[in-house]
């Protein structure tokens, strides 16, 4: 079978088992007795057993078989969780990782296996083995046994001419999905008949806690040998052994040793196989086709937009109305097309827990992960790429800013130090924030390390105040860190982020206070695709500045204008905020504010201090389709991309934040 075109879906299905996984895994190391967590683990690796055996991923599936094998010791009472145990689970799930990268990179075959299946048998010893093999004989040599509601349906039955069979299945030693095997069988049974009861249940059986055989009993007018032969040619079933049973030679199901006395005469829920289906209200669709439809959606939005010229122009009353039912039209369907693409932040912050146990557990510290806001949702163009960032945020919180719990407690510091993920959505933009309780930026360490590195002047040090040395951090190869490790320490990581966020069309900002903590607060658009922007002019051409990036509009009178270090500065509200002639960055021609009395100020947070851009004049807001320049305009500072207006003119979008 040709499984090449089944990759994609297997692949997003693998990935959600294993996050599950991961995040299960987590809680049953806090919860070691919660059966229900256990369960969840057992499916998700089983789901992924079959998943990966289907498609022929032989590596993936000994890996999670050999998980299934000691998670169902686990669920059986015959093994107990402990740290040992939870840290040999962990290891099998980041090989099935390894494992996932490999398949999708075609080279599953060369990565090895057998050190984590070696681990994983230690937990299924022949002793523990032979206790489950006497527990399921045991099992084998029970008689089905009725509740008396059943025994007086099985009597009405037998007046109707049907006859009681106990048919006993064995299913082949190498069958993969037992679960789904003996579903089928069930499924197929009821043309024949009306099952009364199994061993085990349905929904034992249904997750796989049995060995390779289950008793069925059915009541039926076909002959024993017909359900007999009927059984014994489906697949996977090695044998099947039958009998008949009368109505006076049933057992009564007993509980302590004294009948079970019920007038509960509804059919047991377990028997029902309708309840082991179960329908997905979603459907998955290929990014790429979101992709697509977003980028008619665009162009829906630029024809919209040269209608509202065109009627503008006109006059028309009625071409008017029109064109206003189809801009409402048109928003509600960018509305629902961007909220197609939305994803909860939760996508991104589950993969943390993990993370930062194993961070703890190397670097010695006691560290406790905090999360709120995990239903924010964000585009999903933003969500994959964001997740770089915080992994090197979260690191360095770990490693530079939450302290040793014996400095901790020296401190007077609570146990475990704590690192808060949250997220939240404040207008177009999805907020998202790291703090941690740490030690905090020492800042004369960053001042020694800056001059060091010969990043800095002791000059420009000393123009500089706290906020703009805090933020050398952000600059290439900058490290406080003495030593290499694998946590932190190469040269590489705060300007990474930087550049990351701002490539997304946000900015990050960082605060601290020494022996209280930081925090780093990341501001993120909510799409790339269609943004909101601020339509201004300078002579005659007209450019977009995403609102995003603004802070505020202001109108600068001439002569409150001063010249300081040999640049425009303004005092506004008691903040000196710098000033740059646009025309002059862009180099535009018969720019008109020069001789004007009071000036347009466009001013931009740049995350780390404000910066005041003169226009001439502010036209509009104005929904944009952001178009990439392409690869050999698209490297130009201070040039996000373009746009179609409305009048067919293309105005440049600017990305301001690169300006000293």
């Amino acid at each position: 079978m040709d499984v090449s075109q089944y990759l994609n879906v297997f692949m997003d299905e693998c990935q959600e088992h294993l996050q599950s996984l991961n995040q299960s895994l987590l809680a049953l190391e806090q919860d070691p007795d919660n059966m229900e967590i256990l369960n969840q683990i057992f499916r998700a690796a089983h789901t992924l057993k079959g998943a990966s055996a289907t498609m022929g991923f032989n590596k993936m599936s000994n890996v999670t078989h050999a998980m299934e094998d000691v998670l169902s010791l686990l669920r059986q009472n015959e093994l107990k969780v402990n740290a040992e145990l939870i840290n040999t689970l962990f290891e099998a799930l980041d090989l099935l990782e390894v494992l996932a990268q490999g398949i999708a990179e075609g080279r599953e075959e060369d990565i090895e296996i057998a050190g984590v299946l070696q681990n994983l048998q230690k937990f299924t010893t022949q002793e523990v083995t032979a206790k489950q093999d006497q527990s399921a004989e045991r099992r084998r040599n029970l008689q089905l046994r009725y509740l008396p509601a059943e025994i007086e349906r099985i009597k009405e039955a037998a007046n109707e001419g049907l006859n009681l069979n106990h048919l006993h299945v064995y299913l082949q030693e190498e069958c993969l999905l037992k679960g789904a095997r003996a579903f089928m069988i069930l499924r197929e049974l009821e043309a024949h008949g009306e099952i009364v009861r199994t061993i085990p249940t349905a929904k034992e059986l249904e997750d796989e806690r049995f060995d390779t055989d289950f008793i069925v009993g059915i009541l039926s007018k076909k002959p024993l040998e017909f359900l007999v032969r009927f059984l014994e040619k489906m697949l996977d079933v090695a044998r099947v052994e039958g009998e008949v049973v009368g109505p006076d030679d049933l057992l009564v199901e007993r509980r302590g040793g004294v009948a079970k006395a019920t007038t509960d005469t509804s059919p047991p829920k377990a028997t029902s196989t309708k309840a082991l289906s179960n329908v997905s209200p979603t459907v998955r669709v290929d990014i790429r086709k979101l992709d697509d439809l977003m980028n008619l959606v665009g162009e829906l939005v630029i024809t919209r937009s040269r209608l509202e010229q065109l009627s503008s122009e006109q006059g028309d009353h009625a071409l008017a109305e029109t064109v206003e039912q189809l801009t409402r039209l048109t928003m509600d369907l960018r509305d629902q097309v961007l909220k197609t693409r939305m994803v909860p932040v939760d996508n991104v912050f589950s993969r943390f827990p993990r993370l930062v146990r194993d961070l703890a557990r190397e670097t010695g510290k006691e560290v406790q992960l905090q999360i709120s806001g995990a239903e924010t949702e964000l585009d999903r163009t933003v969500i994959d790429e964001i997740v770089d960032p915080l992994v090197h945020i979260i690191r360095n919180s770990i490693d530079h800013g939450i302290e040793p719990p014996e400095v901790r407690t020296a401190a007077g510091k609570s146990l475990p130090g704590v690192v808060e993920l949250k997220a939240y959505q404040a207008g177009n933009n999805v907020v998202i924030e790291v703090i941690d309780d740490g030690a905090g930026v020492n800042l004369e360490k960053v001042r020694a390390r800056a001059l060091e590195r010969g990043i800095v002047t002791p000059e420009d040090l000393e123009d500089m105040d706290d906020e703009e040395v805090m933020n050398l951090i952000f600059l290439p190869g900058f490290s406080t860190s003495d030593q290499v490790t694998d946590i932190s320490g190469r040269g590489v990581g705060m300007d990474v982020v930087k550049t990351q966020i701002s490539n997304l069309g946000g900015v990050v900002e960082m605060t601290s206070e020494a022996g209280k903590g930081t925090k780093f607060t990341i501001r993120l658009p909510l799409t790339l695709a269609i943004i909101q922007t601020l339509i201004v002019q300078l002579g005659d051409e007209v450019f977009a500045i995403p609102s995003t990036l603004i802070d505020q509009t202001i109108s600068v009178a001439k002569k409150d204008i001063k010249i300081l270090r040999n640049r425009e500065v303004t005092l506004y509200r008691g903040e000196l905020i710098p000033l740059v002639r646009l025309q002059d960055y862009l180099g535009v021609d018969r720019a008109k504010n020069a001789n004007l009395e009071e000036l347009d100020v466009v001013v931009i947070s740049t995350g780390e201090r404000r910066i005041g851009f003169v226009v001439d004049t502010l036209v509009r807001q104005q929904d944009v389709v952001i178009k990439s320049l392409g690869s050999y305009l698209g490297n130009i500072p201070g040039i996000a991309g373009a746009t179609i207006l409305g009048d067919g003119k293309i105005a440049l979008i600017l990305d301001l934040r690169s300006v000293a």
